[in-house]
């Protein structure tokens, strides 16, 4: 953005535009409000090692993975109606494989793959660090009125599938067992990479950092324990079979809320 306003376009993120209403995404904050479901995973610390940029390093449970099935509605506080006048525009589902880690000693979740299924999400992704792709991403839909369906509940069964250009890249699940405090539920802290080429030199960025989101006002509510499943699949596109293979040590599917202010760069190349 031109700090000064004499540039005459005008814009958030691409495409610029006189008016400003072409770009694809607003400035934050953003919010966000939706249904997760939260498995975990092991695989080898040696086999996760490869996947993380230094100064990144494994953390205290090396080999940890998480995957995140999610059904998200989100809106700006530019177009706070965006959910009534454009619904389209403001719902959307993704599926993140996260790998445990550190910084300086503080543990988080490097995200080292992400798939989503709107334009607007794919692009925010990109201004944050999350490497996002377009996917066609499906969740089981829950509905307590639903005679042979029903809510949360035990015994209850909810499945994520992620599928790319008619390939499944993740698929995932969980079976209800038990209800749990919102404390119980495992804290996820998101550290994320920034990356642009140089149009002219290729081999070298003009964007390469770590960052991490500024987050705020998280909720978590009608949170669920149970026993996961999730397995990755071959592609020639991806490379989370190079994990070797995984082990799920449960799940939790809950209700989640937050606003994320912006973000801050915490390392650059």
């Amino acid at each position: 953005m031109d700090p000064t306003g004499t540039f005459p376009l005008k814009g958030y993120m691409l495409p610029l535009s006189p008016k400003g209403k072409a770009s694809v995404i607003d400035a934050p904050p953003w919010y966000y409000g939706g249904e997760i479901l939260h498995i975990i995973f092991r695989a080898d610390p040696a086999r996760v090692a490869p996947f993380l940029p230094p100064p990144l390093e494994p953390g205290p449970e090396p080999g940890r993975g998480v995957v995140w099935f999610t059904d998200w509605v989100s809106v700006s506080e530019a177009t706070p109606d965006l959910a009534f006048v454009n619904p389209e525009r403001a719902n959307y589902r993704e599926c993140i494989v996260m790998l445990a880690c550190q910084y300086r000693g503080v543990p988080g979740y490097f995200v080292s793959g992400i798939w989503v299924d709107n334009d607007f999400t794919l692009l925010r992704g990109f201004v944050q660090g999350f490497p996002k792709k377009l996917a066609r991403v499906y969740v089981t839909r829950l509905h307590e009125l639903n005679p042979r369906v029903g809510g949360r509940r035990p015994g209850a069964k909810v499945k994520g599938i992620c599928e790319a250009y008619g390939q499944r890249i993740v698929e995932g699940s969980m079976t209800f067992t038990r209800s749990v405090k919102p404390g119980e539920v495992p804290p996820v802290k998101f550290y994320l990479m920034r990356h642009y080429p140089d149009i002219e030199q290729p081999d070298k960025a003009v964007v390469h950092e770590i960052t991490a989101g500024k987050v705020a006002d998280a909720q978590i509510a009608g949170a669920w324990a149970g026993e996961g499943e999730v397995a990755f699949f071959e592609s020639p596109f991806e490379e989370l079979t190079d994990l070797g293979p995984i082990v799920a040590e449960g799940a939790f599917y809950f209700s989640l809320g937050f606003t994320i202010t912006g973000g801050e760069v915490i390392h650059r190349y």
